[in-house]
Order: structure tokens, then C-alpha cells, then sequence
């Protein structure tokens, strides 16, 4: 049976009018902060950067709310048995829209002076003398395991000094704009002709010339590509269908070192929504 148009229409407005509270209801958040680069490799740099993420589900005892506190209420830094460094905010984003899906945080940090090489450090965090262990929990204790978190990286040394350097433009490779069972894709796949010794955060900044609103953010790298947009379940930007926007892009590699994609910002159109309708 053909279901008439209108009856069509609504349907796929009311669906998608449902996703931000679909999303919410059966996506799993992580219950701890995001840490890039992540517990494994176990290796880092003496001056190295990182990324922690966390999102707005809880209220004032949220994640991201507590990563707004970083570098203030919260001390954050590094600890070994013969060295204890500060971490130093180098850059806090707060996202807030759109305003019916919990907001979002990322903060960078990096050591206020080298760390030591060759020594294994800790991840700690106190506010009021009160260990935030929770935060980079390492999930559920096995038995007779003590409470501790789960990142500790040992400083190498052999220093990465030298800028990531970008051999071509990111390309658009993949499109979408549809809704799933748990939420809606919304995004840009761009390649990422990347090359460094480290591993690379990837800042972008994305901007929608009619309207001149822009969103800055942090990507990590995933599969050799850089997605841009919203994930069924999070991300930092809504596009708007097949309109045209601009990205801008900079390498940052794990020692701190930069370097731009060359060039003016790289144009690109969103992808164009795909309505869902029964029956045809």
C-alpha cells in the first residue's frame, strides 16, 4: 500500500523532532572522561598534549561540567615516585547546541614543564583534597584490585620536534544525512593526507558563510579519515541540507607541534537528508 504524501511528511518530521531524546534514551555514554592518546600506547612525549572529553549527562556532577572545572576547582597533573607536574590548560571548549541534546566539553592540557624522560608517570586528579579516581576510571575493579586509574605512560627519550607536515588537502570522501534506531548521521568524512612521527589531534574549524556561525573543535583521527558532524549519538555540528560550508584544519601532534593545511578554508557542501517514509 502507497501512504499518501502528507502522511509521509509527518511521519518523517515527527521521527526526526524524536531522535535528540532517542539518542539520549538508548545510546551508551561513557560513565568516566575521554583521555587522548588514551591508555595505550604506553609511551609519551616530555611536553606532551592532551585531549580529555566528557559529556553533559548529570547535571552539575556531569562530566563535562567537572571538565569546566579543570585547570580551577580541579587540580589536575602527572605523578611518579620522583616527579609530580602540573597539567595547564591550554584551550576549553564548551558545546551547547543544539539545545535539546546535553552539552559537551573538551579540554587540552599539556605538562608545565618537560616531563622527565625515561620516567613512568599517573594520571591524578583532586578537588578539595578529594581524589577524582571516578574520572579515569579503568570500569568495574577485578577482585583484590586497588581503586587507581587507568592511565600511566612512561616518558620516552627521543623527543618529537619536528611540525606534522600536510602532503595534499583533505578531500570529501563519504556523505550522510539519515536517520538510524538510536539517533541520526550528519556528517562529512574528509581524508586526511597526514604525515608525522606522533600521533596528530586534528583542530577544525567549521564555518556556515550565509548564516557566519562557526564551530571549532577537536578530531581525533579515525581509519585515516577526519569526521565532521554528528554521529547518532554526539558530535559538534548539525548541518543544514545540502548547503555550503567551510572547514579549516591544523595538525597537532602528540609533542605539541602545529602546522595548518595550507591555503584558504576548503569548501564543501553538507549532505542531503534522507526522510524516512513507510510504505513506499
Amino acid at each position: 500500500m502507497k501512504l499518501p504524501g502528507r502522511f509521509c511528511r509527518y511521519v518523517a518530521v515527527t521521527w526526526l523532532a524524536m531522535l535528540p531524546l532517542l539518542a539520549q534514551a538508548q545510546c551508551d555514554y561513557s560513565p568516566w572522561v575521554s583521555v587522548w592518546p588514551g591508555p595505550y600506547p604506553e609511551v609519551i612525549q616530555p611536553k606532551q598534549v592532551f585531549l580529555f572529553s566528557g559529556n553533559g549527562l548529570g547535571g552539575a556532577q556531569s562530566l563535562a561540567a567537572r571538565l569546566q572545572q579543570f585547570g580551577s576547582a580541579i587540580h589536575v597533573y602527572l605523578w611518579s615516585a620522583h616527579d609530580s607536574v602540573d597539567l595547564l590548560v591550554l584551550d576549553r571548549l564548551i558545546f551547547t547546541e543544539p539545545a535539546d541534546v546535553d552539552s559537551r566539553t573538551q579540554v587540552v592540557l599539556a605538562p608545565s614543564r618537560p616531563l622527565l624522560t625515561g620516567t613512568e608517570y599517573e594520571l591524578r586528579a583532586f578537588k578539595d583534597n578529594e581524589n577524582l579516581f571516578y574520572l579515569f576510571s579503568p570500569g568495574r575493579l577485578a577482585p583484590g584490585q586497588k581503586r587507581a586509574t587507568a592511565y600511566r605512560w612512561k616518558t620516552t627519550s627521543t623527543p618529537d620536534t619536528v611540525a606534522p607536515r600536510w602532503v595534499a588537502t583533505p578531500a570529501v570522501k563519504e556523505k550522510k544525512y539519515e536517520a538510524n534506531s538510536e539517533g541520526l548521521d550528519n556528517y562529512v568524512l574528509f581524508s586526511l593526507p597526514l604525515r608525522d612521527s606522533s600521533r596528530c589531534l586534528v583542530k577544525a574549524t567549521i564555518r556556515h558563510p550565509t548564516s557566519a556561525q562557526s564551530v571549532t573543535t577537536y578530531l581525533i583521527p579515525w581509519q585515516n579519515q577526519l569526521g565532521v558532524g554528528w554521529f547518532t549519538c554526539g558530535g559538534d555540528v548539525h548541518f543544514k541540507s545540502e548547503e555550503e560550508y567551510t572547514v579549516s584544519f591544523e595538525a597537532i601532534d602528540t609533542a605539541g607541534n602545529r602546522a595548518f593545511v595550507s591555503g584558504i578554508p576548503i569548501r564543501f557542501r553538507a549532505p542531503k537528508r534522507v526522510a524516512c517514509c513507510w510504505g513506499n
